[in-house]
């Protein structure tokens, strides 16, 4: 799906326009370039609609969702009658929309979450505003990068800018809740001011809405022609089965799961989680496609395959050609009509991303999954209480986990007052390679001071300066799962899966970003799971497995899914780094140390980086942090940038 809109001197901005655009709408200083994928709809009141994506549907003011499509009257009727705002509220899906009035002026917009991107580059005779970078200047004219972008990228795990940064300093992205605003061939960025959802108490009554709204967002994404199930053997990707299982029958389901053969040294990395998810397949009776992900024979031959459009979007993963590799599978055996299902970001959203039973090795799985909970704790409300009046340093749990790290550097708590302690705790959660409160950028060896100030006051600014003001203990949920789809949420690991998709023709759903799911675990208490009471991780979606639907809870034992479940001392990053078909192509893209060409040294350390590439190129296995930061550059060259 491709969308290009141009704003001022049309004439000459439209020269090198790609020639698999059609012009679908022009006037004076305003032109709207679109592609397959894109919707032209004229409406009966004059306006122009163009949209491009899925609709899932409207939601109703009783808070439930009425199923419908860019077709119907329904969704006709929003647009003429409602608000930018009012649409972006009530739409539910993934899409991009753009309206021009009858009056000439143009409003465009993603999502509610933001899922599809929307990029722009400001120029002399205007602005281009675009579905990808590749339809921007950017792509083929003389580029400068952004340094605060590449030291996210290059220190946080996820491999891409956050939402509204990309690697190039005069290219920006719309942020979540953003519209763009058109008029006299001059734009502007619009806001919807986020209003945050107070934590509640939960009883009987909530828990059960919460497994009525999961069935019902499993219901309207799914198909009676067939459903797939990306399966990894977890709670997430499992309890999408029973459920489809329980709506559509067993029929009509089938699931796949990626082996990861990513190392000569090794068998599937991941195969406990092959045979479990094999396990419960045959408890449902539905069929399992064991899918190879090939790195010990592949790989780099599907970055060159997809270089371009990785690139168009800054995913820097090998996620994007795992996925290429599960969706080509699924479209050749599928029948065209199926909806595909993944369990993607519910770790975020119902434990904050602490569910994977790492963060103390522990042979007792179950303290395993309750140090996790620890690790929610020190972000939740009770903790970040004691964090805003500078007593949480007494906290044995704090006190308990941070002795684990007395070799690492903690920055001291801010003298400026609770909200400048609020920010702290949000940039140690979304900001940091290692999420613990307080942990310091001075461990990265990969930035300089000026690039720790550089990177810490942009980011700080752009993303958590207004939340830190408004938030409180009993909104924190609420902003962090807002936050997410900032972060996480749209990284090369999470994107890469609805880019594929397209690619592929694949309908992609993830119940788990239903708006109403998000409402309701924004307002779940810190007791349901999410701090030191004795409620599971995930505790709303245990007890609808265990009380709503059929679900096999016995299988749910032993190791989670990797070998460092059993060896702590296990790596993928070392084994992908060391042991596949990468090492000599990762090799091949850094012995130039093209790197040079986009980091600047006042923000980086060259001669770290040089001296860790050089031991990588000599054959010297590196650990440790240095090798997770020789992981992370290797990422950002796999696809490389504009102007390599």
């Amino acid at each position: 799906m491709k969308l290009r809109i141009i704003v001022g001197n049309t004439e000459k901005l439209r020269e090198g326009q790609p020639d698999h655009l059609d012009s679908v709408f022009k006037s004076k200083d305003l032109e709207i370039q679109a592609g397959q994928g894109i919707e032209v709809l004229e409406l009966e009141d004059g306006r122009k609609a163009f949209f491009g994506g899925m609709l899932a549907g409207i939601r109703t003011s009783n808070n439930s969702i009425a199923p419908c499509n860019q077709e119907s009257a329904k969704f006709k009727k929003l647009i003429c009658e409602e608000t930018m705002e009012g649409r972006m509220q009530a739409m539910e899906g993934r899409f991009l929309l753009t309206v021009v009035e009858p009056e000439g002026q143009c409003r465009i917009c993603s999502d509610r979450f933001g899922r599809m991107d929307l990029y722009y580059q400001c120029l002399d005779d205007g602005a281009i505003i675009a579905s990808d970078l590749s339809l921007l200047p950017v792509s083929k004219g003389t580029v400068e990068y952004d340094q605060a972008s590449l030291a996210y990228v290059l220190t946080v795990y996820g491999y891409r800018p956050p939402k509204k940064h990309t690697l190039y300093r005069d290219v920006k992205r719309i942020g979540v809740g953003e519209w763009i605003e058109i008029e006299n061939g001059i734009f502007e960025i619009r806001k919807n001011t986020f209003q945050p959802t107070v934590t509640e108490k939960y009883g009987e009554q909530n828990i059960n809405k919460y497994a009525d709204i999961l069935l019902d967002a499993v219901q309207i994404c799914g198909s009676d022609k067939g459903n797939v199930v990306s399966l990894s053997s977890g709670w997430d990707s499992t309890s999408l089965l029973a459920c489809l299982v329980h709506l559509f029958g067993k029929d009509n389901v089938r699931a796949f799961v990626g082996r990861q053969l990513y190392s000569i040294r090794y068998d599937a990395l991941n195969q406990f989680e092959v045979e479990r998810a094999q396990k419960i397949a045959d408890y449902f009776g539905v069929h399992l496609d064991v899918v190879d992900l090939d790195y010990r024979k592949a790989g780099p031959h599907l970055v060159q395959k997809h270089r371009e459009m990785l690139k168009s979007h800054s995913i820097c993963s090998h996620s994007g050609i795992n996925q290429a590799t599960v969706y080509d599978f699924v479209n050749k055996t599928g029948n065209g009509d199926e909806t595909v299902f993944v369990g993607e970001i519910s770790d975020g959203a119902h434990n904050l991303g602490f569910s994977q039973y790492t963060t103390i090795f522990h042979p007792t799985l179950s303290f395993r999954e309750y140090s996790d909970k620890m690790m929610s704790y020190l972000f939740g409300p009770t903790f970040l209480a004691s964090f805003q009046n500078g007593s949480f340093e007494k906290d044995p749990v704090f006190e308990f986990l941070r002795d684990r790290k007395a070799q690492e550097v903690f920055d001291p708590l801010s003298d400026e007052g609770p909200n400048d302690r609020v920010k702290q705790l949000l940039a140690s959660f979304f900001l940091r390679s290692n999420r613990f409160p307080l942990w310091s950028l001075a461990n990265s060896k990969i930035l300089t001071e000026k690039g720790i100030q550089l990177y810490s006051r942009e980011m700080e600014q752009e993303y958590l300066q207004g939340p830190s003001e408004a938030l409180t203990p009993n909104t924190l949920y609420s902003w962090y799962l807002h936050l997410y789809n900032s972060f996480h949420w749209q990284s090369s690991l999470v994107a890469s899966r609805y880019l594929m998709a397209d690619a592929y023709g694949i309908n992609l759903a993830m119940p788990f970003w239903d708006s109403r799911i998000q409402d309701w675990l924004s307002a779940m208490p810190e007791e349901w799971g999410r701090g030191l009471d004795f409620n599971p991780t995930k505790y709303p979606l245990k007890w609808m497995l265990k009380n709503r639907i059929d679900y096999p809870l016995h299988l749910q034992v032993g190791p989670h899914s990797y070998l460092y479940d059993v060896d702590p001392s296990f790596s993928h990053a070392a084994e992908i780094l060391y042991h596949s078909q990468f090492s000599s192509y990762f090799r091949d893209r850094l012995i130039s140390r093209k790197y040079r060409d986009i980091l600047s040294p006042d923000i980086f350390d060259l001669d770290y980086i040089d001296s860790a590439v050089g031991r990588y190129l000599d054959g010297t296995q590196v650990e440790g942090s240095e090798r997770e930061d020789l992981f992370n550059l290797c990422m950002l060259h796999s696809v490389g940038w504009y102007g390599d």
